[in-house]
């Protein structure tokens, strides 16, 4: 017994250890982790090319070559779109300070009786500069110009992480199978059973899960953008694209694309009552497809996590992990769900939860029983009809 409760300990020791070093090689780990879900999504496409006989690496970067193409015919057509958007958006901030100076603000001191103001752009520069010229000195400016330079490198560094990832993709699909198979080897063959059923489930919910949550961001962007398009938003491209994105979080991309179109819109029409309405009918058109056609048809309950899990799942991500951390929380988090669900089986099929013990007592009339047996209290109620029907109910405190 003691052997065993040692080697437990050493076991749990060993898997913490192992835990904080990759914790602490988390910019070198980070990478590779996201090469193996981008593998692990393109596996099944590269498998199909494999059974047409072409071989492995030819397959592999087919599939590469196609992903490049799509890339860069979806930027060639919207890059331009974007540009012009953003242009507009820089050409239309002196008209919305106008009608911030000559509309929202009198209104706003009209309505609730406040003391008149606008916003001067040449005192709020003038009050910029003095701030600066006051609380920075030619120390501050020089350690500001590190950090920018600090913050190039890291760009810099940003960058190549983004041409290494699909390199290493690349070699993960290559050696995809054995991979699978040396990882398989490592299993104890007497759970090896067990834990095949996990990886499949895993396996299952993972591949619907990220499927159908990309192509519900991707359609629910089309939506919106198309919507803003189609009433006149000359930026509504932009915050389409936007909304579409942030939907990974529930309601999130709902309440972003709304107050940036509404602003928007302000911006462009003045207070336009009709215009605003429009907005409204667009994003709740949205709504509704999301709600009735994309999650049900696309994503259903494939992780199994409440919207606030799943806030916290994108927002932990992005902590632990940046960008890439918030785009893989998801899928780490519907790996965890299904463990967790396996665990709470085992668990309560373990000894420590113990079984419910059943009481079957013949005829007789109503009473309560309390049975104190050690550590274990029991409290039976007892009640038959006159049909002879016994019913018990057993209650564990």
């Amino acid at each position: 017994m003691q052997d065993q409760v040692l080697r437990r300990i050493f076991i749990l020791a060993g898997l913490a250890l192992l835990l904080w070093v990759l914790y602490l090689l988390k910019p070198v780990v980070l990478p590779f982790v996201g090469a193996f879900f981008i593998a692990y999504l393109f596996s099944p496409l590269v498998d199909v090319l494999v059974k047409i006989k072409l071989p492995r690496w030819l397959a592999i970067s087919l599939v590469f070559v196609g992903i490049g193409v799509t890339l860069t015919v979806v930027l060639w057509f919207l890059v331009p779109l974007v540009w012009k958007q953003l242009i507009y958006a820089r050409d239309s901030i002196p008209a919305g300070i106008h009608w911030v100076n000559a509309t929202f603000l009198p209104w706003v001191s009209h309505t609730f009786n406040v003391v008149p103001m606008e916003l001067d752009t040449e005192q709020i520069s003038k009050a910029i500069m003095e701030y600066i010229q006051t609380n920075y000195s030619a120390d501050s400016i020089q350690v500001m110009a590190l950090r920018l330079a600090q913050s190039g490198l890291n760009f810099i560094q940003l960058g190549g992480v983004f041409i290494l990832i699909p390199i290493i993709s690349f070699y993960f699909l290559l050696d995809w199978e054995r991979m699978l198979q040396s990882m398989r080897r490592l299993i104890p063959r007497p759970y090896e059973e067990s834990t095949l059923v996990i990886v499949r489930e895993c396996h299952s919910v993972l591949g619907a899960f990220v499927k159908g949550q990309f192509l519900v961001m991707l359609l629910l962007g089309i939506v919106y953008a198309v919507g803003l398009q189609i009433i006149g938003l000359e930026v509504g491209l932009i915050i389409g694209m936007i909304a579409g994105l942030a939907s990974i979080i529930p309601y999130l991309g709902f309440g972003v694309g709304i107050i940036a179109a509404v602003i928007a819109s302000l911006f462009q029409f003045g207070l336009d009552w009709m215009q605003l309405l429009l907005v409204g009918i667009v994003f709740m058109i949205g709504q509704m497809v999301e709600g009735y056609i994309l999650q049900p048809f696309l994503l259903g309950d494939k992780i199994g996590l409440s919207p606030v899990a799943v806030v916290f799942a994108v927002l932990a991500g992005a902590q632990l992990g940046g960008f890439l951390g918030m785009l893989i929380a998801l899928p780490v988090a519907a790996v965890i769900v299904v463990l967790l669900k396996h665990a709470r089986d085992n668990y309560e099929k373990s000894r420590f939860y113990g079984s419910p013990i059943e009481v079957s007592i013949p005829h007789g009339e109503i009473q309560r029983i309390n049975v104190d047996a050690g550590d274990v209290e029991l409290d039976i109620e007892i009640k038959n009809s006159q049909d002879s029907e016994t019913s018990h109910s057993n209650d564990l405190k």
